[in-house]
């Protein structure tokens, strides 16, 4: 059985995985739309009738670790129609992924209904924890919000400076683009001028969850804590390991989906994957 493979701005292969991907998670059109499949992202299918029925895509990471870099692959859009499923397709694409990046760190995260399915290909299960600071913040700051679809946002996306020594995801522009033009963000982006800083956050009741902090320039903690449009906060949850040096947290266990690891030969310790950059 041949696997097709693209890696591009294929409107046909693209038209054809969006009829399978939108029918199981959602319509990946928008992200189509804005140009931004590059060759780091690579789709794995079989194809029947002329359709695409079972797909694998993998992104390829660079992953900044204890001040190292590496290459991982990023797993996601895992998908298979479901009058095929039951025929090992997925195992079939699985087997050749992991065959062409052999010795590659790979992750993933997964929900609770292929718990099994990924442990059979090598993958083993980690437990991500939470960047959590008690800081109290009565701020009477204006907000400045922002559309997701101002041009600000790529710019912020694409030039930000600010990233974690302890882990964080160098390249991953057209990843956060796609969380942030999905939607569900939309009324949580904000612009702090003065720091040139948009910040994507949320809160409820005393806790604050910031989500994704891009920087144009290198600021601190103290100044962003200053700025944040927020009030009423005791509390501060990070989706990403923090990189400010003048802030004290901890990491705390939480729920969430399961992340899966293969090819990890080193002691992960506490640690937290941006949420922003998961495909």
């Amino acid at each position: 059985m041949q696997i097709c493979f693209n890696n591009g701005n294929d409107k046909e292969y693209q038209a054809k995985l969006n009829r399978l991907l939108k029918n199981i998670f959602l319509d990946f059109q928008f992200w189509y739309d804005l140009d931004l499949w590059d060759d780091q992202y690579e789709s794995y299918s079989i194809q029947e009738d002329g359709e695409i029925v079972s797909n694998i895509c993998v992104y390829r990471m660079k992953v900044l670790f204890d001040k190292k870099p590496y290459t991982a692959l990023s797993f996601g859009a895992v998908a298979t129609k479901d009058e095929y499923r039951g025929r090992g397709y997925s195992k079939l694409l699985m087997e050749h992924i992991l065959d062409k990046y052999k010795d590659y760190p790979m992750y993933l995260a997964a929900n609770d209904s292929v718990l099994n399915f990924y442990p059979r290909f090598g993958f083993e299960r980690f437990t991500e924890k939470l960047p959590v600071c008690d800081r109290k913040i009565n701020n009477q700051c204006k907000a400045v919000k922002l559309s997701f679809d101002d041009p600000k946002v790529r710019n912020y996306v694409s030039k930000r400076v600010n990233f974690s020594d302890k882990l964080d995801c160098l390249n991953s522009y057209s990843i956060n683009l796609f969380h942030i033009y999905w939607g569900y963000l939309k009324d949580h982006m904000y612009e702090i001028p003065e720091l040139e800083t948009m910040v994507i956050a949320e809160q409820n009741d005393t806790t604050l969850k910031l989500i994704g902090v891009f920087s144009l320039r290198e600021i601190g903690f103290a100044e962003l804590e200053k700025a944040l449009p927020f009030s009423n906060v005791d509390r501060i949850e990070f989706g990403f390991m923090p990189y400010w040096k003048d802030i004290d947290y901890r990491m705390e266990e939480y729920d969430t989906d399961p992340l899966f690891v293969r090819n990890i030969h080193c002691n992960l310790g506490d640690i937290k994957f941006p949420e922003l950059s998961f495909t």
